[in-house]
């Protein structure tokens, strides 16, 4: 019985507190010039332990789910036939399409969870994705997700293009840095990304890097370069602890990347790990205050 009132004591003071942050933005409900962040889709990581994906997304406007991968280890995450050995848990494309969030679905490839070995692996892992993208024709997808994260200190990262150049356009790629405020990140971009690829640009706020200003800063830039709908950021949806560790971002936090990102298509990441019905309540309530609606 502790335990249970703990909970509701916790849930209760992180609804009133993103309440309260909230009402500082109401100032905005009749500033015409202000264009709400939208927040458009939401990734996930597949394991065991979160299939199938269960939560509340669309409550934040998500109609497009981004599965990271179809495949791991060469081991299919869907029970379509793919040619691949399936997981103990698989997921049916028809019933995923049916929840609220994933309308739309942005497939990820074929991929690995470690990512020196995805990155040795890539022109492999690229042919398991033309198999993939064959057997998945018949089904109504949004796009295809290239499951191979890039950042500027890979030295390799030709091999990446030479891979995505194989791959039927267009596909989504994503990338990242590591340095708060990297420099040229758009000409190291532009040197290897082939022309009709699309970007995911993970804001780095999740893993300390950088704060979600700083972000924003780097996303426009990169979007002045290569166009705003060809540039998208992901908004990294927990925190680092020790350990090498992460927790979920509490409510005010995802809501300080939100106000950031004013004006952006959003995607999220990820709803199955780190955005608990709680949170998307707290985070959804704070938007209708702010906007007046769901975005």
């Amino acid at each position: 019985m502790l335990k249970i009132r703990q909970i509701k004591a916790t849930l209760l003071k992180t609804i009133t507190l993103s309440a309260l942050l909230s009402l500082g933005g109401c100032m905005h409900f009749f500033q015409t010039d202000v264009q709400p962040p939208q927040i458009e889709g939401i990734f996930w990581q597949p394991d065991l332990a979160t299939t199938p994906p269960s939560g509340n997304w669309d409550l934040l406007g998500v109609s497009t789910f981004v599965p990271q991968w179809s495949t791991v280890q060469s081991k299919a995450w869907f029970d379509h036939d793919m040619g691949f050995e399936s997981w103990d848990k698989t997921l049916n494309f028809k019933q995923l399409k049916q929840q609220p969030w994933s309308q739309h679905i942005i497939l990820g490839l074929a991929g690995e969870y470690d990512e020196k070995l995805a990155r040795s692996n890539v022109l492999k892992l690229a042919e398991h994705s033309k198999q993939i993208i064959e057997k998945t024709r018949s089904i109504p997808l949004k796009g295809y997700y290239f499951p191979v994260e890039a950042d500027p200190t890979w030295l390799g990262v030709g091999v990446l293009a030479q891979a995505l150049a194989t791959l039927p356009q267009p596909v989504w790629v994503s990338i990242y840095s590591a340095e708060q405020s990297p420099e040229h990140l758009d000409t190291w971009l532009k040197s290897w990304l082939p022309h009709n690829t699309h970007v995911f640009f993970q804001d780095g706020v999740g893993v300390g890097t950088r704060s979600p200003k700083q972000a924003k800063v780097i996303l426009e830039d990169l979007q002045k370069e290569f166009g705003k709908d060809k540039v998208v950021i992901v908004l990294e949806a927990f925190r680092p602890v020790k350990a090498g560790q992460f927790r979920s971002a509490y409510p005010w936090e995802v809501i300080e990347q939100l106000k950031a990102y004013e004006g952006q298509k959003v995607y999220i990441f990820d709803g199955p790990h780190y955005m608990n019905r709680m949170t998307v309540y707290a985070v959804a309530l704070w938007y209708k205050l702010k906007y007046g609606s769901s975005s």
